[in-house]
């Protein structure tokens, strides 16, 4: 199981987003888990859109750094510039930079764009995973 985790400033909007979009996609193939430098709690219209896509919310919180201390990791995403540099001295195979503007959402359509957003790039590192994992030829 290919392990991922992703760190953005506030773990409030991108990369609990990015985690509970790749639990829906993947659960089977991949172990998932966000973390921010100053962690505050996620943003309703987030949790809002989410759920509107049908996406399972329940036990997403926010979570710092110290979270994942002493883990190791398959592959470590940072999901915006404040976080790179942290993310990138987390111990993992494979480094990640989709750089998201990671302020809370102030409205339902703007948190509806930012889950569309980051479900492109998801889809994309499921299919790049698995053909990793089983090539085509």
């Amino acid at each position: 199981m290919t392990s991922v985790l992703f760190v953005c400033q506030s773990n409030a909007v991108c990369s609990p987003i990015a985690e509970a979009l790749l639990k829906h996609l993947a659960a089977d193939r991949f172990e998932t888990m966000s973390a921010g430098l100053q962690p505050t709690v996620i943003d309703t219209h987030t949790l809002a859109a989410l759920t509107q896509l049908g996406v399972n919310t329940e036990g997403l919180n926010s979570k710092g750094l110290d979270s994942i201390e002493e883990r190791y990791f398959d592959i470590v995403i940072s999901l915006c510039e404040q976080a790179e540099e942290a993310a990138r001295a987390i111990p993992a195979n494979q480094f990640m930079a989709w750089h998201f503007e990671d302020t809370l959402c102030c409205s339902q359509p703007q948190a509806a764009k930012v889950v569309h957003e980051i479900f492109e790039r998801i889809k994309l590192l499921v299919l790049l995973q698995d053909r990793k994992a089983k090539p085509l030829w």
